[in-house]
């Protein structure tokens, strides 16, 4: 939980280079996640499930801050911290803490996080893919160069609808004869990234809890030792 501690300053140091408006600390202050840090190092399970959807909400936040929609790195970077913040909340070790009678248990020597099945993988780079092809249809307008009105007229500036989301990857640069595409591949990467690693994470988090050893079996196991 230290570690977490550490993620949510750093989570707060990012935010502070960003605009008010879209500031994820809004949610919540270093105080209260200390609190809560320390009640899940308690065995209190019902703060580690605060801190999670907590969690969830700062990236519901970045997903739709102005920052990481126009293409931003630092709300990049708070949505890969806030990941390995969940990473940690579910890691073998603070969800046994988390279980009943935990001081009596075994020392168990399980993985940090149960392995993945190979198939998830592939599942979350298909509905990463997918995703971003869903949301071309969330427009909005932007500025893209055009052609000018004379040929020895300086380059121009026209409006046009954006697709794509968090980042708008697609536009069209009008034209007097055609609308030529205009593809931005590094905005169209992000998106890609950001709802891959959405995806794989919310595939792992919904296979998790199939892992994990029910209380009644790990209760019976710690009273046979």
């Amino acid at each position: 939980m230290t570690a977490y501690l550490l993620l949510f300053v750093a989570t707060l140091a990012g935010a502070d280079t960003r605009t008010s408006a879209s500031r994820p600390a809004d949610l919540g202050s270093p105080l209260i996640a200390a609190f809560l840090a320390w009640r899940v190092t308690r065995g209190g399970w019902f703060s580690r499930g605060l801190i999670i959807v907590f969690t969830i909400g700062v990236i519901q936040h970045l997903l739709w801050g102005v920052d990481l929609t126009s293409g931003g790195l630092v709300s990049l970077g708070l949505l890969a911290i806030c990941l390995v913040q969940i990473a940690l909340l579910v890691s073998t070790p603070i969800y046994e803490r988390t279980r009943r009678e935990w001081a009596d248990r075994p020392p168990i020597s399980a993985r940090l996080w149960p392995t993945p099945p190979w198939w998830m993988a592939a599942a979350a780079l298909a509905g990463g893919m997918l995703l971003t092809l869903l949301f071309l249809g969330s427009e909005d307008f932007q500025s893209v160069p055009c052609a000018p009105a004379t040929p020895s007229a300086p380059p121009a500036r026209c409006e046009t609808l954006a697709q794509g989301f968090p980042v708008h990857f697609l536009s069209a640069s009008p034209s007097v004869n055609v609308a030529a595409p205009v593809i931005i591949k590094r905005a169209a990467a992000e998106d890609l990234a950001v709802w891959t690693a959405l995806s794989f994470a919310a595939c792992y988090l919904i296979w998790l809890p199939s892992q994990r050893p029910g209380e009644t079996a790990t209760a019976s196991v710690a009273a046979r030792v």
